[in-house]
């Protein structure tokens, strides 16, 4: 309990520092993302080296194989616009999954005021953005949500609620899930859209899908379970709309 002791004396400083250093990285990932200008992706780097700045206090506190991730950060120079992206959003998450443990160390964790806090923050790029639900598509319509990255894509869905199902995935299929975590990024190359339950512009199911260029909608609220595997869907990226095909 010594370490999280000292993380308390740390809490108010630090999380202060990071709420409004971590909503401006993932606004200017969103923003490098869309046009992918020189410029914009040298401002979001700056906001990254200043992120990892406060990122590194907590190494530390967490285990070496995820706080591999915020050391990397502080190379970024070695890494491309794109590995940098993920490698930012692999750290919060690794630091967001390790706040929110509930077995063995990650009961202090959970316990620990700044873990809370951290919880929140972190929390907040993944909120629900409410969906627009007054597109009439007639009987076809199955869901709606928020564009993440734009396009059309058509194949068959595989709804996945668990990381043990990743094996279901064939070339071409449309990815249904509640949300993706880094380990998602292993089927990024055989999918042709994805849709998630939850999610805002910056979730890591929209960085992934605009790494990917995969035409994504994300924060439907019940896409895995309005949408049955094996059935043929549409999405509509540019709508915002998930829509049936005929399963004969």
């Amino acid at each position: 309990m010594v370490i999280f002791n000292r993380v308390r004396m740390w809490y108010q400083k630090e999380i202060e520092q990071l709420k409004p250093l971590v909503r401006d990285v993932y606004k200017k990932i969103h923003r490098y993302q869309l046009e992918r200008t020189s410029l914009f992706e040298l401002q979001m780097r700056e906001a990254i080296t200043q992120t990892t700045l406060v990122l590194e206090v907590f190494i530390e506190h967490i285990p070496a194989y995820k706080s591999s991730y915020i050391k990397v950060l502080g190379r970024q120079e070695q890494l491309t616009s794109s590995e940098l992206i993920m490698c930012f959003d692999r750290a919060m998450y690794e630091l967001h999954l390790y706040a929110t443990l509930g077995k063995t160390i990650g009961k202090y964790a959970n316990e620990a005021p700044w873990s809370k806090e951290l919880r929140a923050l972190l929390n907040e790029r993944q909120e629900i953005e409410s969906a627009d639900n007054s597109v009439s598509v007639e009987e076809l319509f199955l869901a709606s949500g928020k564009v993440a990255c734009s396009g059309h894509a058509e194949g068959t869905a595989v709804v996945i609620l668990s990381m043990d199902e990743l094996g279901k995935i064939k070339q071409g299929d449309i990815l249904v899930t509640t949300m993706t975590t880094p380990e998602f990024i292993e089927v990024a190359p055989l999918i042709a859209g994805l849709v998630t339950d939850r999610g805002g512009i910056v979730c890591h199911a929209a960085i992934l899908a605009r790494e990917f260029n995969i035409p994504c909608i994300v924060g439907c609220g019940n896409a895995t379970k309005v949408i049955t595997s094996s059935h043929k869907i549409r999405i509509d990226a540019i709508s915002g709309i998930v829509m049936g095909c005929d399963n004969e």
